[in-house]
């Protein structure tokens, strides 16, 4: 059996200083295969792309963009349908990414969906509440009926 081998041969006439080495591009463009983080529908076919579906991406840093330290980077990706490009890139402020082109978010499908004005947030929370509330009452009620009757 053969063992590793840890010291390599040199010749004598070697000189480490006419190695070639490469040097390292400081875009700092890197590709990665990486998930959606959020449903969006693309801009050019209408296809949906759903929150963790896995593509293949270029990760890249954005360069004199800090938010408290922190680097910025930008994701271009291509549609899975059209292979049409799109991009956002990561806000750290609101802990959420921002869209940039070629991709919308999905909106909700009812029309008495909140905006973003709070009141009617508040509006269309109590809404709901109530009527789930109102929902479980009559619940109880049907259980209670029955619990009796039987």
């Amino acid at each position: 059996p053969e063992r590793k081998i840890i010291n390599k041969f040199y010749p004598h006439d070697f000189d480490p200083n006419k190695v070639f080495k490469s040097k390292k591009s400081g875009s700092k463009v890197v590709k990665v295969r990486t998930m959606i983080p959020f449903t969006s529908i693309c801009i050019h076919c209408g296809s949906y792309l759903y929150k963790g579906t896995k593509l293949s991406a270029i990760k890249k840093r954005i360069t004199n963009q800090y938010y408290l330290g922190i680097e910025i980077f930008r994701f271009y990706m291509n549609c899975s349908i059209c292979n049409s490009v799109f991009s956002f890139k990561t806000d750290p402020k609101s802990g959420t990414y921002k869209i940039e082109r070629g991709i919308r978010y999905l909106t909700a499908f009812n029309d008495d969906s909140p905006n973003k004005n709070d009141t009617d947030a508040k509006n269309y929370i109590n809404k709901n509440r109530n009527e789930s509330i109102s929902k479980i009452k009559t619940l109880l009620y049907k259980f209670n009926y029955f619990k009796q009757k039987y």
